[in-house]
């Protein structure tokens, strides 16, 4: 009977212990907290295929120099460009061909004839003849022993040609006792030029006769 009744307290001890819980099992289960890593990104070496971005550099010395460039631009976009006389269109009014020369004259070393061309005259021109004799009134006369030579100068060019000087010229004739010319005289600017048509009896030591007719023109 004693055995019997040991066995009933052990059998309730047991279900007793079996009903309590733990307090560990009371717990809910909660995962630990892990770690959050942070991504670095991926360094990639520069390939032919993929040579990767493009670096600038920027240089003191080249921020210098643009900012120079750009005000000078500035300045030289304020400042007025001078006007030359070439710059003005200009219609001058219409001259009259003017007669500058129609008579007969003697020529012993040389003989000048001076004419005036307007400013703004771009289409002047000078045409005449001449015939050329020994002898005054004597058309027989009139060969090569009377020829002599004809120039146009400048007004330069006149003062070499006074001083024994002789300039190069590009209205020229040599030696001719018979001879149309028709020249196209310089174009003239802001300022008039005149202009010296010269006789010069330079063919021989005889005083020779000139009948010339000669008109400047302006077109």
């Amino acid at each position: 009977m004693k055995t019997l009744s040991a066995l009933l307290i052990i059998v309730l001890l047991f279900c007793g212990c079996s009903k309590k819980e733990s307090p560990e099992a009371k717990r809910p289960t909660v995962d630990p907290p892990q770690a959050v890593q942070n991504e670095e990104p991926v360094i990639k070496a520069a390939t032919p295929e993929d040579p990767g971005p493009t670096a600038t550099v920027v240089s003191p010395l080249s921020i210098l120099q643009e900012q120079a460039r750009s005000s000078q631009t500035k300045t030289e976009e304020n400042v007025p460009r001078q006007t030359l006389l070439v710059d003005h269109h200009v219609n001058p009014a219409l001259q009259e061909p003017k007669k500058i020369l129609h008579k007969m004259f003697s020529v012993n070393k040389y003989a000048q004839f001076a004419f005036v061309v307007p400013p703004h005259e771009a289409n002047t021109r000078l045409r005449g003849t001449f015939s050329s004799f020994t002898k005054r009134g004597d058309a027989a006369s009139g060969d090569r022993a009377a020829d002599v030579d004809l120039m146009l100068f400048n007004e330069e060019e006149f003062k070499e040609f006074l001083h024994g000087q002789m300039p190069s010229v590009n209205y020229e004739v040599e030696s001719a006792h018979n001879q149309i010319v028709d020249w196209r005289v310089p174009t003239t600017y802001g300022d008039p030029q005149t202009y010296h048509l010269v006789f010069s009896n330079s063919a021989g030591t005889k005083v020779k006769f000139v009948e010339a007719d000669f008109t400047v023109s302006f077109q």
